[in-house]
């Protein structure tokens, strides 16, 4: 998974088109914007080994480890190990926080890209936890926007476009915190988040 926010992404273009070993059964972005900008990014992400092996995850971006990994950095990709290999089905949950240097100019959303083999459907128990799936969260500072909206599967141009009043991928604002779980599976190679302005 890569995580852009409205400005183009630092992947080359094996990266960004490599599809990774691994799919995710859950996925929690939370996103701390601050003056317009992505600050501080988490992500807490329970993959699944599609093949034997597997030792890590692709993050592309600097990152920190948090929990249930660490960082190799290479000149081109930076990458999250695991503590061991994970056999084929196998489950590991992991945590890893990026903190965003890149301060040239606001963000107009927080993008999922998905270079694995895809995404769980969204579950969310009755405590509103989510147990499965894609949840894109972000608590804006002072700057929030007027207007937040979920999309899938969409081009720039398109994701850019406010919904019409009443459209059911406008988000409520709670107290300068947006999140939407997203209810179908996300697709290897589609993109994912929410927009705002």
């Amino acid at each position: 998974m890569s995580s852009s926010v409205g400005a183009p992404s630092r992947f080359s273009e094996r990266q960004r088109f490599a599809c990774q070993p691994v799919f995710l059964e859950r996925l929690l972005v939370n996103v701390e914007m601050r003056h317009g900008r992505a600050y501080r990014r988490l992500a807490v992400r329970t993959v699944v080994a599609r093949e034997n092996g597997v030792d890590g995850y692709t993050a592309g971006v600097p990152v920190k480890a948090i929990l249930g990994c660490r960082v190799e950095t290479s000149a081109d990709a930076v990458d999250l190990r695991f503590p061991k290999p994970l056999r084929k089905g196998e489950r590991h949950e992991f945590v890893s926080l990026v903190c965003d240097d890149d301060l040239d100019g606001e963000r107009r959303w927080i993008n999922i890209d998905v270079d694995h083999h895809g995404i769980a459907p969204g579950v969310v128990d009755g405590e509103g936890k989510v147990k499965g799936g894609l949840n894109v969260s972000i608590t804006f500072d002072d700057h929030v926007p007027e207007a937040c909206w979920w999309y899938a599967e969409q081009t720039e141009c398109e994701r850019v476009i406010r919904p019409p009043d009443g459209d059911r991928r406008l988000l409520e604002i709670r107290r300068g915190v947006v999140e939407h779980t997203f209810a179908g599976p996300c697709r290897p190679r589609e993109q994912y988040g929410i927009a705002f302005r």
